[in-house]
């Protein structure tokens, strides 16, 4: 049977989990919205709670769809539902729900194991969320700590700018005055990034020991609690402009972070 109502409580429910922050926080779940998203998060042992294929989408994807509904509740709606309950311009007609991941501890084997760190401070934007998330999985970040008021790392833009790194990294949301002392406390080198002349260049910085870097807020950048309570200040040079994209100067401290280390 085919759902065609949108007041139909599946339909619903979905509607709210994929627009809404809070009904995800309340369900504790959120929705995998595409094909080839929904089929990386199977690929990295994440099993789907529940399933809602479009009529068309059963046909183009039938192989992924067989797949799917020998692992959870799978409901078929129909095409324009499809369109009602996506967040983007060209859905594709899969959705699967799962539980939010476990939110690891800045502490522990995490911090014995790990030695580079990314440190985020109020970013705004959800695509720079989503691309710096993808970005440090590709350049070798053992985690993600950022400020609980960056955007959903579950949200649908946030999934899908980071290509399924979501499922992998370690993403961590804490109060950065008190992880920034914690790993400081455990060995730690912190580098903050600032828009200074007088800070040290990357190629000054030897991150050879265990070390963290903090990106700061896209208008107002590190905020100067943090950035006090960093070991160093660090700075990219650049000309003709006053600043780069945040997901930007992430990806160059990344990269340098992994060629100097």
């Amino acid at each position: 049977m085919i759902i065609t109502s949108r007041k139909n409580e599946i339909v619903l429910k979905y509607k709210k989990l994929i627009a809404d922050k809070k009904e995800r926080l309340r369900f504790a779940a959120f929705v995998c919205e595409g094909f080839k998203l929904s089929e990386d998060a199977l690929s990295c042992g994440v099993m789907p709670l529940s399933a809602v294929f479009t009529d068309f989408a059963v046909k183009k994807y039938a192989d992924f769809y067989k797949k799917v509904a020998k692992l959870c509740k799978l409901t078929v709606i129909s095409n324009d539902l499809g369109e009602y309950i996506s967040d983007t311009t060209t859905p594709q007609g899969v959705f699967l729900e799962f539980h939010m991941r476990e939110k690891p501890e800045i502490s522990g084997k995490l911090i014995a194991d790990a030695k580079k760190l990314l440190l985020l401070d109020h970013i705004q934007d959800s695509g720079n969320m989503g691309t710096i998330i993808r970005t440090a999985e590709a350049l070798g970040m053992d985690a993600v700590i950022f400020t609980p008021d960056c955007p959903d790392i579950y949200s649908g833009k946030v999934l899908r700018g980071s290509m399924g790194s979501v499922f992998r990294l370690n993403l961590i949301p804490a109060d950065l005055v008190s992880a920034v002392k914690t790993l400081k406390e455990n060995g730690f080198s912190v580098h903050s990034c600032v828009l200074d002349d007088d800070a040290k260049r990357p190629d000054e910085i030897n991150f050879n020991r265990k070390s963290a870097i903090i990106i700061g807020n896209e208008a107002r950048g590190v905020s100067p609690q943090i950035t006090d309570l960093a070991d160093e200040k660090i700075y990219i040079p650049i000309e003709k402009i006053q600043s780069l994209n945040a997901a930007v100067a992430a990806a160059i401290l990344m990269w340098e972070f992994k060629r100097g280390s």
